[in-house]
């Protein structure tokens, strides 16, 4: 599955509105150029099983999707968040928590092999969010 950044924003906007959408509210929300630009995407998003065109010209989101693409997402109210990104955060906290409660030890031989493990975690995890967002 290759999807643009925008047919992906698409998709998150109707995922969270929920419901049918029209080409040219599709262009408002997000910003779109012209209607046109909103349709191509949405003709790739159809082509790709991940949404549905009414006869009317509207668009919504399937009911199931089985898609690899989507466990790589955490949905959380009406945010979207890479999986990745809490793993960012947990070793971000772990390994600054490490530092500040045990200074004495952190900075020692074998604690700054550990502070380095923990800033290596971090920058692998935050790396791999990011690439989940701009995953084409």
């Amino acid at each position: 599955m290759r999807l643009t950044l925008t047919a992906l924003r698409i998709y998150r906007y109707m995922v969270l509105k929920g419901g049918w959408v029209g080409v040219r509210e599709v262009q408002r929300a997000l910003g779109l150029s012209s209607p046109g630009l909103a349709a191509y995407h949405l003709s790739k998003l159809v082509e790709e099983g991940l949404v549905e065109r009414s006869d009317e010209g509207k668009y919504r989101v399937k009911d199931y999707i089985d898609t690899a693409f989507l466990r790589e997402f955490v949905k959380l109210g009406r945010l979207v968040v890479p999986r990745y990104a809490f793993y960012a955060t947990f070793t971000t906290v772990l390994t600054t928590c490490y530092i500040s409660l045990y200074p004495k030890h952190a900075f020692s031989e074998a604690g700054i092999l550990g502070i380095a493990l923990g800033v290596f975690s971090t920058i692998s995890f935050i790396y791999e969010a990011l690439r989940a967002l701009s995953e084409r």
